[in-house]
């Protein structure tokens, strides 16, 4: 006979060997089972699990996993092969998408995220250059101007144009030459 311990999923340890007890002999503990033969060392990715009393091997698929509509990591506790919807591969990152049972980038979504988040980024910088444009031009429309004032002035107006064709470049949106703010 051999023991095999389980655990709370009913995943068979062993064998084990039981300390004898005196005067009472081994002790059979409450997560513990004889089993007439030895197992076999489970498939790879498989245990063992005691269904109506019989071993069988099951996957052991516990641990992260992701969900294949959103990517979302999930800690999967369960036996047995996993539901449709989930994957083990993981989530390689935005703009990727399941598709005949592997994540791909999903360029024209890329593409369109990126183009998103750099006109965020372009009118932050605008706002930015407006707000430095705006004194300098008082300045020049009340003839206040002062050759520092009228230089820098020509130098955020160009910044600000050269914000405005950020889109022209090659490259964009992967890969933007943003220009330099100028010095205060």
């Amino acid at each position: 006979m051999y023991i095999y311990l389980f655990d709370p999923l009913g995943v068979l340890f062993g064998p084990v060997s039981l300390p004898e007890v005196p005067g009472l002999g081994y002790q059979m503990p409450g997560n513990g089972v004889e089993m007439a033969d030895l197992l076999a060392t489970p498939d790879p990715g498989n245990v063992w699990v005691l269904v109506n009393a019989v071993p069988v091997q099951l996957p052991d698929h516990r641990g992260p996993v992701f969900r294949v509509d959103t990517g979302e990591e999930l800690e999967w506790e369960k036996l047995g092969e996993l539901p449709e919807g989930y994957t083990l591969k993981p989530y390689p990152g935005e703009y990727h998408v399941w598709l005949n049972g592997s994540w791909v980038l999903d360029a024209p979504a890329e593409t369109a995220g990126l183009a998103k988040l750099a006109g965020l980024q372009r009118d932050t910088l605008m706002n930015q250059a407006t707000t430095a444009i705006a004194p300098l031009q008082d300045a020049v429309d009340l003839g206040l101007e002062t050759p520092e004032k009228v230089a820098l002035l020509q130098l955020w107006k160009r910044y600000r144009i050269d914000l405005s064709d950020v889109e022209q470049q090659v490259g964009f949106p992967v890969s933007i030459d943003w220009p330099t703010t100028p010095s205060v």
